[in-house]
């Protein structure tokens, strides 16, 4: 049976020892296309058809052995490493944003299954259907990533995919025993076939992708979008006048960011209307961070009262959006803070839906989480701070989780009789389990009273398994 499964240790693993040369002399399996004898190049044909990467002939003639390799060959599995590899060596700046994960995954997935039916003989190259690809190209330009690491990640993908059917025919070619001359024509068919679809397919997407950088480096919204990520990347940026008029936002007024996780900047841009109607902002300013989330600043000459920041989270509130919204800021740099603000702010609000799906806010405030913000700068700080605080309060059970609750009531009412309300316990049960904590850290509850309470905080968002750490010893988040 030819079929297999494609996993990453088929292309990186051990290679087989067996060459081409181990091939020993056995029954033609060529079919003879388009006048080609089996095994055997025309000479003739060959002069008169250009090199499939000028001018592309017609079609490449696929000897028999070929299709029915590509017809066993798992190609499912070959797109997902693919998907991987591109992902992870070219895309690496994108693995949040899972609108462009998905587009991505359909452009490999549609050129994967139109080299194998190109290769079968189902279709010609003319034939194809490349929507998905032609998309995702557009979806490149929309993002301003650079013609480069398009041509990059097709040299990635197509190489591997040739990696991936060279290996699969070498092991047919050796079960079947094919003579020396024929298996080479069978490769160099292949090769042929793999070279000639990846330029025909490459030299759509780069013309697209070049069209469509062309129409936005025109536009005056692309403009835009090019002075803001210089205000953001440059501290000593300093916009001239006619940069200003573009920009067409008052740098110098007191700035709020809110940063929109599932907001596209279309809907972002319809959202300004109502806030700066309800808040009296000067100016509003929406910025794509992908394709389904934005940062929108709002501007105001006066500064932001408690009042005014009161009616942005109702407009927010009211629209059911999750968001996460800076501090005020006044100036070009605090036009920057509110940025680093937000996407901070955005980290805790994160891991607090995670943690805890019911209970956390959809609209978070940086001046509300600004502690956690700070300290999830470094996660493997923060996790060793935890541990060290909380020791065996940390564990994962219930009488571990009861303490904890009970001390951070404790810490943030003030008092026995508030916590026993609060919990709805009895006071003496309240007594019981402080008495019960200090007995398990080893040391009076007012002794490092601070430390415990930052350590309380930050439990609840380290079980949400930020990205490269470590969860905390028997949390929940840990479990299959």
């Amino acid at each position: 049976m030819l079929s297999r499964s494609i996993t990453e240790r088929d292309y990186r693993g051990k290679r087989s020892d067996v060459t081409l040369a181990h091939v020993r002399e056995g029954p033609a399996l060529v079919r003879p296309i388009k006048g080609i004898a089996a095994g055997h190049r025309n000479p003739a044909a060959d002069a008169a058809a250009p090199h499939p990467l000028g001018s592309p002939r017609a079609a490449v003639d696929i000897p028999e052995v070929v299709q029915a390799t590509a017809e066993a060959l798992d190609t499912a599995g070959l797109a997902e490493y693919v998907f991987q590899r591109c992902r992870d060596l070219i895309f690496s700046a994108h693995v949040h944003d899972s609108d462009f994960l998905q587009s991505l995954r359909a452009s490999i997935n549609q050129n994967v299954t139109g080299l194998r039916d190109v290769i079968t003989g189902r279709v010609t190259m003319d034939e194809l259907q490349l929507d998905d690809v032609h998309r995702f190209a557009h979806v490149q330009a929309m993002l301003r990533i650079p013609q480069r690491l398009l041509q990059r990640s097709y040299r990635v993908a197509f190489y591997t995919q040739w990696e991936a059917w060279s290996d699969a025919l070498r092991q047919h070619l050796v079960t079947t025993q094919l003579p020396l001359d024929a298996a080479l024509s069978a490769l160099h068919a292949l090769t042929e076939t793999v070279l000639h679809y990846q330029d025909h397919v490459a030299s759509q997407v780069a013309d697209i992708h070049t069209r469509e950088s062309d129409a936005l480096s025109q536009s005056r919204v692309h403009i835009r979008h090019s002075l803001v990520k210089t205000l953001l990347e440059d501290d000593s940026a300093q916009l001239s006048p006619a940069d200003l008029a573009v920009l067409d936002y008052p740098l110098e007024h007191h700035h709020v960011a809110v940063l929109l996780p599932e907001v596209s900047e279309a809907l972002a841009t319809r959202i300004a209307g109502g806030i700066r109607q309800a808040t009296g902002a000067h100016g509003t300013l929406a910025y794509p961070l992908s394709l389904s989330s934005s940062m929108l600043w709002i501007s105001r000459v006066e500064s932001w009262r408690p009042a005014i920041a009161a009616r942005l989270d109702n407009v927010l509130h009211r629209l059911g959006v999750l968001a996460a919204i800076s501090q005020p800021q006044r100036g070009p740099e605090g036009f920057r803070r509110c940025f680093e603000q937000a996407v901070q702010t955005d980290e805790v609000r994160a891991a607090w839906l995670h943690s805890d799906p019911h209970g956390a806010p959809a609209v978070v405030r940086y001046a509300d989480v600004g502690l956690e913000a700070l300290v999830l700068q470094d996660h493997e700080m923060a996790h060793n701070f935890v541990l060290a605080e909380l020791g065996d309060l940390a564990a994962d059970t219930s009488e571990a989780q009861k303490l904890r609750d009970t001390l951070e009531a404790s810490f943030r009412l003030g008092s026995h009789v508030a916590t026993a309300e609060h919990l709805g316990l009895h006071e003496h049960t309240i007594r019981n389990r402080l008495q019960r904590a200090e007995e398990i850290l080893g040391r009076p509850l007012p002794e490092r009273r601070t430390e415990l309470q930052v350590a309380l905080r930050m439990f609840r968002l380290l079980n949400a398994q930020p990205a490269g750490v470590t969860p905390l010893p028997g949390s929940r988040s840990g479990r299959p």
